[in-house]
């Protein structure tokens, strides 16, 4: 029923370190793999609070530094010390699942990275009978998502997931402006204005059906009705110029060291706030 789909292998992949990623003119390191679905779905959510907690602490000792009177600063200070408190505390629990300090990245550039992913697509009852004739189909194709019903299209692992992702969320994003355009037509009586929006949605709808082609051509997905779910994923955090040259000065060391010795491994660069 699903079918599996992987990046080719790069030839020079060797000869880069998978461990970093330069993107924008930053380069970032792969500080975290985590390979199961429950514990990604947990840290992305864990991560997400401690990073909006830090940018609010850092928010209100902007707010301290613009207070005008004594008593709107004493009240954003010990607001500060409150939320900071009780970030300190979140994050010793962080560190104590994840092996690292919120701290030590919340208030830098990073991301997420999927490495494997499901594609899943909303499925009715009567369309389930349907699927289920298929003789390749299986009952663990078949995901309760809320009160919803969603059939496994794929799982797609490697290096394309961000490709993919790019493609399927510009895919729903035309539709969402098609269901708009639509609705305006709809409302409209201005002949002019109307005859502009009909032109609009033949651009739209025929861009839709070319990126739709190319998914289904691609990735052998032929539906426009997508969701992906992350299974894995890797967290990336960038690096300072100074955390760069001390992990490649690391692991030259350790590549120069003689394979008689215990082998030693490049150290992991210990990001710091800025």
């Amino acid at each position: 029923m699903t079918t599996e789909t992987k990046s080719p292998a790069s030839p020079s992949a060797a000869e880069v370190d998978p461990n970093l990623m330069q993107i924008d003119g930053k380069v970032f390191y792969k500080y975290l793999s985590i390979s199961a679905q429950d514990t990604l779905a947990r840290f992305t959510n864990d991560l997400r609070i401690m990073v909006e907690q830090a940018h609010r602490i850092l928010h209100l000792a902007q707010r301290i530094q613009e207070a005008i009177t004594a008593s709107e600063k004493d009240a954003l200070t010990k607001a500060r010390e409150t939320e900071l408190r009780d970030f300190n505390q979140k994050d010793a629990i962080f560190e104590k699942v994840y092996k690292f300090k919120a701290d030590h990245v919340a208030i830098r550039p990073h991301f997420i990275q999927n490495t494997s992913i499901h594609l899943l697509t909303p499925v009715t009852d009567e369309q389930i009978d349907q699927v289920r004739k298929n003789p390749n189909f299986k009952e663990s194709d078949i995901f309760a998502r809320g009160n919803s019903k969603m059939v496994l299209l794929s799982t797609v692992t490697g290096g394309q997931i961000p490709v993919l992702e790019r493609n399927i969320q510009i895919v729903q994003a035309q539709q969402n402006s098609l269901i708009q355009l639509r609705a305006a037509e709809q409302s409209t009586n201005d002949p002019e204005a109307k005859k502009k929006i009909q032109e609009e949605i033949e651009k739209v709808t025929e861009s839709l059906k070319t990126n739709a082609d190319f998914i289904g051509k691609t990735y052998g997905i032929f539906t426009n009705n997508i969701a992906f779910e992350p299974l894995t994923g890797d967290f990336w955090v960038a690096l300072t110029k100074e955390e760069l040259e001390k992990y490649l000065q690391s692991k030259q060391q350790a590549s120069g060291s003689s394979p008689d010795k215990e082998k030693s491994k490049a150290e992991a660069p210990k990001a710091k706030k800025d």
